[in-house]
């Protein structure tokens, strides 16, 4: 879908009914690879395109959604929503006031759907796998494209619009029992390495056989920026508006200006090249570039309209529902700092290189305790150096003191998705 079919698609929604009306419409083209013992188990391509209609009526809203456009579909779309509507109690907000905004054009990069398409990946996982050296390795390269469009009863003309391609890859390479991983995700293809991630995901492996027990305790760890960024989602997670008054988060009851360590910098930017494009947020509203923490302080929490309008405040531009949810970051860059990854793990007497979390999750999000386990790749540190491969451990962490004990941040700033995040070595890590 272009543009201008989204414009045509709002207009005739809006044309169907006598309430006011917001369309929002959300569709990905993926073509995915998928491989597993080294060889190629899937090629296809999958498309969907969901549109979502909520009509109002003062302060009476319905919300009806279909991914079929024939114009008798999207008529039942309309009546669907207008019977919900005539028998949905009123809330609290009527429909916000929306005023047209005017946003960047997305530059796409054209060589990712010609370098990638069907016959491209299966081309780029053969030299892929080629270089494993007779290693087992199993993963996805997928190329997508993705659209979003918001209209409404207002302007249907004004109808905002966005698409970007972009190609994700991840592998794990077995070796004796030992995994390692390896990704990479861009928006442009001259960032994408997939050879170096598969070398990784190799090296790890290899690294990897015969891991020792070790026990619980408190570790100095090196995490990779993979393993940060999870952990910065459950951060920035906690500065969701609704989550702050629904008492789910940190600063429910934070009193302390001072949150986390003073080298904790982190911003959302949706005008960063680097991340992927995405200008407006699921209300209309203009995605904006705002500080998150400054110093280990936090500055801005993420509203949306319904939120916001509670607190007395302005909309931050993080919407992902219309459903007064708050808001989430979609452009999280954590500032780095002066040293690299090879240089904190020499400066570690002994601790723990952490290639990836997973299964990570909340114990308690109003003190912010989240626990998780190591995986594909987590070796001891000894006297400055890479050592033992170490078995799968699970960690259970207070977040205000991960990010008050950071000691050490890279210059280095790794890409994933619409994240930019450096490698961190924090001191005091804990695995029960």
């Amino acid at each position: 879908m272009d543009k201008q079919s989204a414009v045509d698609l709002v207009k005739k929604l809006t044309s169907y009914t006598k309430y006011y009306a917001v369309i929002n419409i959300n569709g990905q083209n993926q073509g995915v690879t998928r491989f597993a013992n080294s060889e190629i188990i899937q090629n296809v391509n999958k498309s969907d395109l969901q549109i979502s209609l909520t009509l109002y009526d003062g302060k009476k809203e319905a919300t009806s959604s279909t991914n079929v456009l024939d114009d008798e579909s999207l008529k039942k779309l309309v009546q669907a929503a207008e019977t919900m509507l005539a028998v949905s109690p009123a809330g609290e907000f009527e429909a916000f006031e929306w005023n047209p905004i005017s946003i960047k054009e997305t530059e796409n990069d054209n060589a990712l759907a010609e370098l990638y398409n069907a016959k491209g990946r299966v081309e780029a996982l053969k030299k892929g796998v080629a270089s494993l050296d007779g290693l087992s390795s199993a993963g996805a390269l997928i190329l997508e494209k993705r659209m979003a469009a918001y209209g409404n009863s207002n302007k249907p003309e004004a109808t905002l619009f966005s698409e970007f391609d972009n190609v994700q890859f991840n592998t794990v390479v077995s070796h004796k029992g030992a995994d390692g991983g390896g990704e990479s995700i861009s928006h442009r293809a001259s960032e994408l390495d997939i050879l170096g991630a598969f070398s990784q995901a190799k090296q790890r492996a290899l690294m990897g056989t015969d891991p020792v027990i070790l026990d619980g305790g408190e570790y100095t760890v090196v995490l990779s920026p993979y393993a940060l960024g999870d952990l910065m989602f459950f951060l920035t997670w906690s500065l969701n508006a609704k989550r702050i008054a629904d008492g789910a988060s940190f600063l429910s009851k934070l009193s302390e200006e001072q949150a986390f360590g003073k080298s904790i910098n982190v911003y959302d930017d949706a005008n960063d090249p680097r991340t992927f494009p995405a200008y407006f947020d699921y209300e209309g509203n203009q995605r904006k570039s705002i500080p998150l923490i400054e110093n280990g302080i936090v500055k801005n929490i993420l509203y949306c309209n319904k939120t916001a309008a509670k607190a007395g405040a302005s909309p931050s531009g993080h919407a992902y529902s219309n459903k007064g949810m708050g808001g989430y970051a979609m452009h999280t860059i954590m500032q780095g700092g002066e040293s690299s990854l090879d240089e904190m793990v020499k400066s570690t007497e002994r601790g723990l290189f952490i290639s990836e979390f997973h299964y990570t999750n909340f114990v308690n999000p109003r003190n912010a305790l989240v626990t998780g386990l190591t995986r594909n790749g987590t070796f001891l540190i000894e006297n400055g150096k890479l050592g033992k491969a170490v078995n799968t451990m699970r960690f259970t962490q207070n977040l205000l003191e991960a990010f008050s004990n950071v000691t050490d941040l890279s210059k280095e700033l790794t890409v994933i998705g619409y994240n930019v995040m450096p490698s961190a070595k924090i001191e005091g890590f804990m695995f029960p």
